[in-house]
C-alpha cells in the first residue's frame, strides 16, 4: 500500500492558536529591539528589520497559499529556483560571487530550500507521475546545490532529499524537531568556542577549524564575541558590525560576522541574540504542534534546520530571498491539514 498526502491545508480560527499570537509578539519584540539598539549612535537597523518582514510575510504567505494548493505553491518555488540556477551559468561553474545572488553559498542556502519545496510537492502530489516529477526535480536540485560548491548547502540539500524520499514512514514528528534542533545548537555553541580566546592559543584546535571554515571566519567570530563582551546589552548597534570588527576594517574581502547568532550578539547584545533564538524555538514548536502529517513535519524540520546550520557558520541569513524561501517552506509544513483530502492509495 502507498500512501499519499494531501498537504494543502485550510487556515481556520482554530489553527490561528495561541502559539501564532506568540509568533506575532516575538517577531514584535524583536523589532522593538532592534530600533531600541540602534536609538541614540550611528546604526542601520534597515536590513535587520527587512529581513524580519521578510521572512514573516513570507511565513504568511506560505500559511495561506498552502491552505489553497500545497502542490502548486511548493511545485512554483522550485522551480522558480531551478530556473535561476539554469539562466546563472556562473552559479552551476561554483563562481564565488556568482548570480542569481552575488554569493555562491547563498545560492547554495536557496537550492536547499528549493530542494524542501521539491519535496513537499511531492507529498501533495494526487499521482504518482507528478510525485515522480517533484522527486525528480529535488534529485536536479541538490546536482545544483553540488555545482555551487556550498559544502553546508549540499548536505543540507542530501539530507533534505533523503528525508523526503523517507518521510511516508515517519511516525513522530517530534524527533525530527528535537534532532534539528539540538544540530542547531551544537553548532551554534562550536563557534562560540572555536571564537573565544582559548582556541586562539590552542595552535592545533585551531588549525584543524582553519583547514574547513578559514582563519577569517574565525577570526570575525572572535571579534563578534569581543563586541558582545564590550556591550552585552545593546552590542555595538544593528548593522555596526563591519565598522567595528578590527578584521572586517583590515580585509575589505569581509562582508559580514559569517555567523548570524554572533552578529545578532555583537550588533544588538544579549536580549537581541535571546529574541532571535526565541524566534528560531518558536519555528520549532510550530512545527511539532503542526497537525500535519508527520511526513510533512519531517521535510518542513529538516529545511528549517538546514537553514539555521548554514546560517550558524555563514551569512545566508543576510539574504531576502533566501529568507522568502524558507518563510514559505516553514508556512506550507505548518499550515492545518484539511482532512477531506487525505488519501490512501494501493
Amino acid at each position: 500500500m502507498r500512501r499519499s498526502l494531501g498537504v494543502t491545508g485550510r487556515i481556520d480560527r482554530g489553527n490561528l492558536s495561541r502559539l501564532d499570537l506568540l509568533g506575532v509578539i516575538l517577531v514584535a519584540a524583536a523589532a522593538v529591539w532592534g530600533l531600541l539598539a540602534a536609538a541614540g549612535r550611528p546604526a542601520s537597523p534597515e536590513g535587520y528589520l527587512l529581513g524580519l518582514l521578510t521572512i514573516s510575510v513570507a511565513y504568511v504567505a506560505g500559511r495561506v497559499a498552502g491552505a489553497q494548493s500545497a502542490f502548486g505553491v511548493c511545485a512554483a518555488l522550485a522551480g522558480a529556483v531551478a530556473v535561476l540556477l539554469l539562466l546563472s551559468p556562473d552559479a552551476l561553474a561554483g563562481e564565488t560571487l556568482a548570480a542569481p545572488l552575488g554569493y555562491g553559498n547563498a545560492n547554495g542556502a536557496l537550492v536547499a530550500q528549493a530542494v524542501g519545496a521539491a519535496c513537499l510537492a511531492a507529498l501533495a502530489a494526487t499521482g504518482d507521475r507528478r510525485r515522480g516529477e517533484m522527486h525528480l526535480l529535488a534529485g536536479l536540485l541538490v546536482l545544483g546545490a553540488f555545482a555551487t560548491r556550498s559544502l553546508a548547502a549540499v548536505f543540507g540539500a542530501l539530507v533534505i532529499l533523503l528525508i523526503g524520499l523517507t518521510a511516508l514512514s515517519a511516525r513522530r514528528r517530534g524527533s525530527f524537531v528535537v534532532v534539528g534542533a539540538l544540530c542547531v545548537a551544537v553548532v551554534a555553541a562550536g563557534t562560540v568556542y572555536l571564537g573565544g580566546d582559548r582556541v586562539s592559543g590552542a595552535s592545533g584546535v585551531r588549525g584543524t577549524a582553519e583547514s574547513g571554515l578559514t582563519e577569517r571566519r574565525i577570526d570575525v567570530w572572535h571579534d563578534a564575541l569581543e563586541l558582545t563582551r564590550e556591550n552585552p546589552w545593546r552590542g555595538s548597534g544593528p548593522g555596526t558590525f563591519l565598522a567595528q570588527s578590527p578584521t572586517a576594517r583590515a580585509d575589505g574581502d569581509t562582508k559580514s560576522a559569517h555567523s548570524q547568532w554572533l552578529r545578532q550578539a555583537a550588533e544588538q547584545g544579549v536580549p537581541g541574540l535571546l529574541c532571535l533564538v526565541a524566534l528560531l524555538a518558536w519555528a520549532y514548536v510550530r512545527l511539532w504542534r503542526s497537525r500535519q502529517d508527520p511526513a510533512v513535519v519531517a521535510i518542513g524540520a529538516a529545511s528549517l534546520t538546514a537553514f539555521a546550520l548554514h546560517a550558524s557558520i555563514d551569512y545566508v541569513a543576510e539574504f531576502p530571498v533566501v529568507l522568502a524561501a524558507v518563510g514559505v517552506v516553514l508556512g506550507v509544513a505548518t499550515a492545518a491539514p484539511d482532512q477531506q483530502l487525505r488519501s490512501w492509495h494501493r
